[in-house]
């Protein structure tokens, strides 16, 4: 008799156990971002003294000549533009983030043509700027207090790479008590090295970078849909 019982209580467990391995396996998977499950609500007006532009590192490094060309460069480069001129129009201030490295050093060498904020798209003389030495525009930076004593509560990135100082930058401003909208197409990066072998595609980067920033850190939208948000004074 126990050794029947044993062999039917083994049965069950091992029933059991099967049938739990398939509810896993069919169970769904839950894709909502962080964000999401904690109620955040999209933007749908912005405060004209309470939101900051930051443009990211437009700089002559990305684009053809430097060492590291992003193929969106440019795409990238116009809507930052597009959104700079929205900033301007609607008393938004703008900060312009350049990132500077040794002199003569490899890449954004102090005092190179390389460090140098790209022809197209240049701050006018009630811009500010920020140099870093950085991914984060925070880090070795006033840009924190600079907003703070601003009043800026929300930020609107653009710029280079997404996947380094757009997001390095996004996620260092939530902790310190900003939000965070990022227009994606006002953004872009480029195809890296895997460190296996073979080579990460930028739009599959790109597309990466974002889905890991908008898990808990920004808001994602088109310039777009920015453009045409209803600003407040």
């Amino acid at each position: 008799m126990k050794m029947l019982l044993c062999k039917t209580f083994l049965f069950a467990a091992m029933l059991s156990a099967s049938a739990l391995s398939h509810a896993e396996e069919f169970s769904p998977v839950n894709t909502k971002t962080i964000r999401t499950m904690s109620g955040a609500t999209a933007t749908t007006t912005l405060s004209a003294p309470a939101t900051g532009l930051l443009v990211i590192d437009i700089q002559n490094e990305y684009f053809p000549g430097g060492k590291m060309v992003i193929p969106d460069g440019m795409k990238a480069l116009n809507n930052s533009k597009k959104l700079v001129e929205f900033a301007h129009q609607k008393g938004i201030p703008v900060w312009f983030v350049r990132h500077v490295g040794a002199k003569g050093g490899p890449l954004f060498a102090e005092g190179s043509v390389f460090a140098e904020f790209h022809k197209d798209l240049q701050p006018t003389k009630d811009d500010r700027i920020i140099t870093k030495a950085t991914p984060s525009a925070f880090v070795g930076t006033d840009l924190e207090q600079q907003l703070k004593t601003k009043g800026i509560k929300q930020l609107i990135v653009t710029g280079l790479m997404t996947h380094m100082c757009v997001s390095t930058t996004s996620r260092d401003a939530v902790p310190k008590g900003f939000s965070v909208i990022i227009p994606e197409d006002a953004t872009a990066t480029r195809s890296i090295d895997d460190s296996r072998g073979g080579v990460i595609d930028h739009a599959l980067l790109q597309r990466a970078a974002i889905a890991g920033v908008a898990d808990v850190f920004a808001e994602i939208r088109t310039t777009q849909e920015v453009l045409d948000l209803p600003v407040t004074l």
